[in-house]
């Protein structure tokens, strides 16, 4: 990329793409409430025009740095020292958003907060709680250990802190072979800065209860705690 006409091209191709998945989106979205079929291709969609937007920054990005490595990398650095807490709190909610079970009136238990999702947005969600409504950070949400109780179907998205010298292959051998986690749910496993430590989503099936996974992890040398502070 050698001239801002190659950029500029380049920022129409990837919001034109945006668009046209947002329109398939909106399209299909209507299809299937009219015809009252499975929504799992809905879910999937969604999911692809989710991380297709960062994607796309991340092209542009690149591309804006490609016309001057030194100078454009040097304010590319500098953006990102400034707005690193709103980037950590985006990716965090990258992967709640893309749960069927965040949506507006599901439940939300995380900490001390209690209430209902009244608004989802890219960096957090603001409750309604008993209190008034609440704004929540994404990342602050992750940190103190969450429960997601969809209205609809009462099913459960929790969050789990894991401490074990086990590798993370092995880990995700243990915890995606157990039958309590509901298949084709969201399920993720995150590694964190602190050594040995993991961050596990998860979501049970009907009827289960955190604490038989609790205590199947346990018992294969696997620390388990609902914050990132274990205890020495």
């Amino acid at each position: 990329m050698n001239h801002w006409n190659d950029l500029l091209v380049l920022i129409l191709i990837v919001s034109a793409i945006y668009l046209a998945l947002s329109l398939c989106f909106f399209g299909l979205t209507r299809y299937v409430r009219k015809r009252r079929i499975s929504e799992k291709y809905l879910i999937l969609i969604n999911k692809f025009r989710l991380f297709y937007k960062p994607t796309a920054w991340l092209v542009i990005i690149g591309g804006f740095i490609a016309l001057d490595p030194v100078t454009h990398g040097f304010i590319i650095l500098l953006v990102l020292g400034v707005g690193y807490k709103h980037l950590g709190n985006y990716i965090s909610g990258l992967f709640l958003r893309s749960s069927p079970l965040l949506a507006i009136h599901t439940l939300v238990k995380a900490g001390k907060i209690r209430g209902r999702v009244n608004k989802i947005g890219s960096l957090g969600m603001v409750l309604g709680t008993d209190q008034g409504e609440q704004w929540v950070w994404f990342n602050s949400f992750d940190r103190a250990g969450f429960t997601l109780i969809s209205n609809q179907t009462n099913e459960q998205q929790r969050s789990l802190y894991l401490k074990s010298e086990h590798s993370k292959e092995k880990l995700e051998n243990l915890i995606f072979d157990h039958p309590i986690l509901a298949l084709g749910k969201p399920s993720n496993l995150k590694s964190l800065s602190a050594e040995n430590t993991y961050l596990l989503h998860y979501t049970l099936v009907k009827g289960a209860q955190q604490e038989d996974l609790t205590n199947y992890l346990n018992d294969h040398d696997i620390q388990t705690n609902s914050t990132e502070k274990f205890n020495s």
